[in-house]
């Protein structure tokens, strides 16, 4: 809780890597320190549409596009109550741990960002 009585900010970001988290893993892939590739975030973002006072009970929806070589965005869209209260987006980037460097993204991700692949502005 922010000194409004909101949520705070950071929570969101956290909503998010925990959706994301689920995502990668129910496609079997896992966390980056228990393998030799996984990801970072390179650029975060959220809108803040409508405050949310705890306590409160959050839909949060994840969907991708963009794919590139080694990255793709990925949006999000928290609800409370059926309103829209946050978009948010982040830039993943896939990684060799041990180099620290990027490296192609695996194909079952790739496909499966190209077939949900949605407009940036939806």
């Amino acid at each position: 809780m922010d000194a409004l009585g909101h949520v705070n900010n950071i929570m969101y970001f956290r909503y998010f890597e925990q959706t994301r988290l689920a995502w990668f893993e129910s496609m079997g892939q896992m966390p980056l320190a228990s393998g030799e590739t996984g990801t970072v975030i390179v650029d975060n973002h959220a809108e803040y549409l409508q405050p949310v006072v705890y306590p409160a009970n959050l839909i949060v929806s994840l969907s991708a596009h963009s794919p590139g070589r080694s990255s793709f965005v990925s949006t999000y869209t928290i609800v409370n109550e059926g309103i829209i209260t946050t978009r948010g987006s982040a830039k993943v980037v896939w990684i060799d741990s041990r180099l620290q460097k990027s490296v192609p993204l695996p194909e079952n991700i790739r496909s499966l960002v190209a077939s949900c692949e949605i407009s940036p502005d939806a």
